[in-house]
């Protein structure tokens, strides 16, 4: 089974270079100076895996013609453009490893309904410099068909992942843990970001743990309006979800304090999201299609998300007043 990685800055690296390792038929599609760097010295992970491995990595997609397996792991912010530059590949199936909820759909626009296969990783990843990426969390990667069954494509897949020694799951819900996910990173994203704090510190402190509560809760609201149940897998057993979701707010609160001081001892003090690494960088963030998209829901069912809508406009507001744009 080939394939193919298109984007392969940090997650998509770290996921190339470990079925690489593993002796898996993969290739890339990454940017000319992370490409040529590969090319020139391998690709070099460390962090929680520490190796080099070499990659083939194209700098054009137009230069892959098929693929059994397409895993698209660009920002949000560049799907368009990544599906302008894939749609000609003849594929067996395609996925999107991106944050959020609406890329399914979008990807579905392209390649149609049967060739998407619902995903969702919590791998975390960053890089350091062209040719070389760090793994920082090695968290569960899934895969599973839209209309809710397992398959053996799902399967296939997921068994790559865990020969690669990288954590997987093919399932029979994804949906549910795409949801899952985003009320986890409503909220921790965000706060992050606003507040330039790892997530262990907004975890462990009692006002910014009682925002992410309110947060978390308005995602939970917008799911269950959806019909759509959360995940119980035992990816997130780093928190008591139930607690955080169904418990009394007190409850819930000093539950999610203690995930924070637990996880600032046992060595996640390093956990920077994403979003924040944008916004450091000076980079376009994911916020429109991650937490906007659960605003324009919530608002489109008449849901009132006043936390959620709080965080959506800060995060905003910190890009647009980027210092380079009023230079």
């Amino acid at each position: 089974m080939r394939i193919t990685i298109f984007g392969a800055g940090g997650v998509g690296s770290v996921v190339a270079g470990h079925l690489a390792r593993s002796g898996a038929e993969v290739i890339t599609v990454a940017r000319p100076g992370h490409a040529a760097a590969i090319k020139q010295k391998e690709l070099t992970v460390t962090g929680l895996s520490d190796f080099h491995v070499p990659v083939p990595v194209q700098t054009d997609a137009l230069n892959v013609e098929s693929t059994d397996v397409l895993l698209i792991t660009v920002k949000t912010t560049a799907m368009p453009a990544a599906l302008e530059g894939t749609r000609h590949i003849a594929v067996g199936c395609v996925a999107s490893l991106q944050n959020g909820v609406v890329k399914n759909a979008q990807l579905a626009k392209v390649f149609g309904h049967n060739k998407v296969l619902g995903s969702a990783t919590m791998i975390g990843a960053s890089l350091v410099q062209d040719g070389e990426v760090r793994y920082t969390l090695d968290g569960v990667t899934f895969f599973g068909e839209m209309h809710g069954a397992r398959s053996d494509r799902s399967d296939r897949i997921s068994g790559m992942f865990l020969d690669a020694g990288l954590a997987s799951a093919s399932v029979e819900n994804i949906e549910s843990i795409e949801w899952t996910k985003q009320m986890i990173q409503n909220p921790f994203a965000t706060v992050a970001t606003i507040t330039r704090l790892p997530v262990h510190l907004v975890w462990s402190d009692p006002d910014l743990a009682a925002l992410s509560i309110h947060m978390l809760r308005e995602v939970a609201q917008v799911a269950k309006a959806l019909k759509i149940a959360l995940s119980a897998h035992e990816a997130w057993s780093l928190f008591d979800l139930k607690t955080l979701a169904d418990g009394t707010f007190s409850e819930a609160v000093e539950s999610l304090i203690t995930v924070g001081e637990k996880a600032g001892k046992s060595g996640r003090a390093h956990i920077v999201p994403s979003m924040l690494q944008d916004v450091l960088a000076g980079k376009p963030t994911e916020i429109e299609e991650t937490v906007g998209h659960v605003l324009s829901e919530g608002k489109r069912l008449g849901i009132s998300l006043p936390y959620t809508d709080f965080a959506y406009r800060t995060v905003k507001a910190i890009e647009a007043n980027y210092p380079a744009r009023h230079k």
